[in-house]
This record gives C-alpha cells, sequence and structure tokens, in this order.
C-alpha cells in the first residue's frame, strides 16, 4: 500500500478513534462550572467514618452525569483523611475541610467542600 492510501485513510481512523476508541472520560464532555459535596457538613466522633458525594454541574444548572472524576483532599489529615472515592475517616478531634475537585474536564478547575468536625469518643 502506498503513503497516499494511509494518508487517505487517516480522518476516518481519526473519526473512529474519537468515538469509538478512547476510554470513559476522555471523550469531550461539558466543562465543569460548579462542584457540589454532599453533605455540606458532617459531625463525626473518633473513629467513624463516613462517605461524601460529589456532583458536577454545567453552566445551565445540569449534572454532568459521566466522564468527570474527583481529587479529594483534606486541609487537615490530624483530623480527617479522605480516600480516593470520597470516604472520610475522623482521626483527631477538630475541623476539617473536605475538598472534591474535578479533574480531567478541560475547564478551569472547580471544587466542592464539606465542613467536618470531630469530637472526642464517648457519648
Amino acid at each position: 500500500m502506498r503513503l497516499s492510501r494511509y494518508v487517505a485513510l487517516a480522518p476516518a481512523l481519526v473519526a473512529a478513534c474519537l468515538t469509538l476508541g478512547l476510554p470513559e472520560g476522555a471523550r469531550a464532555q461539558k466543562p465543569v462550572a460548579e462542584v457540589q459535596v454532599a453533605p455540606p457538613y458532617v459531625n463525626l466522633r473518633v473513629g467513624a467514618r463516613h462517605r461524601l458525594s460529589a456532583l458536577a454541574y454545567d453552566k445551565d444548572g445540569n449534572v454532568i452525569a459521566t466522564g468527570v472524576r474527583y481529587a479529594w483532599s483534606s486541609n487537615n489529615v490530624n483530623v480527617a483523611q479522605v480516600d480516593s472515592a470520597g470516604n472520610i475517616t475522623a482521626v483527631g478531634v477538630g475541623t476539617a475541610v473536605i475538598r472534591a475537585e474535578a479533574v480531567g474536564s478541560g475547564s478551569p478547575p472547580r471544587h466542592g467542600e464539606s465542613a467536618i468536625r470531630v469530637r472526642r469518643e464517648g457519648p
């Protein structure tokens, strides 16, 4: 096959890869305008666990149901730790803010937060 045939096939191959061959989340999606974390406030005792959830919204306020990944972080890991799925563990008395940032959305960074208050164990 000559080079000119490959060049002629290139647009069709690119189009096929864009519509079929890319992994979920790699396709073009609506830009994220807002991220909300639920619940926005959590009170826990030391040693307790709780799962947070995040939702991304487009500029029209519609939920972006697929293709959004979140990077979870805690501003105080001595009080509350969070894993990559939004599961938090209360490890010490105090307050922390858990943040979920939409990553790979192709838009400016957007994040939502939940305030965590951790009390001592016991009644």
